[in-house]
């Protein structure tokens, strides 16, 4: 799903000390503090996340950057001459998706390695998106004249607000694929190997796919899949499938997932932040640098804005 901005929300500060998941490693004292205790949540949550606390640290951060963005896209098109309406229009138009996922399933989550709640899945019955047609964008007062001048010029106004923040997304994405890797690797350890076994037996019982049974994963995908069907067939028919037979539908296979994958998600839960402890400090000379290069991304975001207002 293509990511779009969000309202702005306080960044979470440079300085900000994090414990690894409120405890120590396995073995070690709770509250210990570790050498995440220098690392910015921010950072952390959005590129290495290891806990449910980190990835919402992680959306805040990259909601401020997304905001400041916005606003030197805004003011990019109306210096261009353009009005409110054109403006509306050209970040709703550069930023619309075939698709927009419905309110309701389980936010801040990375159900894939087992970071999700399964008390928010159980109570509201939602663990995958259900997508709904995108409306397109007001052109209420716009003239086709307007209308071809504001999408001639939407890119280059996008592309300039966005610079500032290149060097943090390409630095933050290129530290993600590691850490991507390290759970990888984690997931492929004995304990948790077995344990997935586990899973895979209840889910197939329960009446899940050979395909949807091999991971958390490969789970969230397959039920994306099978509750989205409808909506993805009718682009091509232009009706609107139902909603409810859909949430009872994501409904039915959320209390599976929890049952069949809630011992590995604990698994899980346990053991990311031991994995990430030692991730950074294999890899701190290169967080730290991205941590620097965050820092100057947003009194650079900040400063451009304030400029131009």
């Amino acid at each position: 799903m293509t990511t779009t901005l969000r309202p702005a929300r306080a960044l979470a500060a440079i300085a900000t000390a994090i414990l690894a998941a409120g405890c120590g490693a396995a073995g070690q004292g709770p509250g210990l503090r570790t050498a995440l205790g220098q690392t910015d949540a921010g950072v952390v949550g959005a590129y290495i996340p290891a806990t449910m606390s980190q990835i919402a640290d992680g959306a805040d951060f990259q909601q401020t950057t997304g905001t400041l963005e916005r606003e030197l896209f805004e003011v990019c098109i109306k210096n261009l001459g353009f009005g409110p309406r054109a403006q509306a229009f050209a970040y709703r138009n550069l930023n619309l998706i075939p698709f927009q996922a419905m309110n309701g399933y389980t936010q801040n989550q990375q159900a894939s390695v087992g970071l999700v709640s399964l008390q928010s899945i159980t109570q509201s019955g939602m663990l995958a998106p259900l997508y709904m047609m995108a409306r397109p964008p007001d052109t209420t007062g716009l003239s086709q004249a307007e209308l071809r001048a504001v999408q001639a010029d939407q890119w280059r106004c996008w592309s300039k607000s966005t610079e500032p923040t290149r060097a943090l997304f390409r630095q933050g994405e290129a530290l993600g694929r590691q850490w991507y890797s390290a759970e990888v690797r984690l997931m492929n350890t004995a304990k948790v190997k077995a344990a997935t076994k586990v899973f895979k037996s209840c889910a197939t019982r329960a009446g899940a796919p050979r395909t949807a049974s091999e991971s958390l994963g490969q789970f969230i995908d397959w039920l994306r899949a099978v509750v989205n069907r409808a909506e993805f067939r009718s682009r091509a028919f232009g009706s609107q499938p139902s909603v409810q037979p859909r949430m009872q539908l994501d409904a039915h296979w959320s209390q599976i997932f929890t049952k069949c994958g809630g011992p590995l998600v604990l698994l899980m839960q346990r053991l990311l932040p031991g994995a990430q402890q030692t991730f950074v400090q294999a890899h701190f000379g290169q967080l730290t640098a991205l941590e620097k290069t965050a820092a100057r991304t947003i009194s650079a975001l900040e400063h451009l804005t304030e400029r131009q207002f």
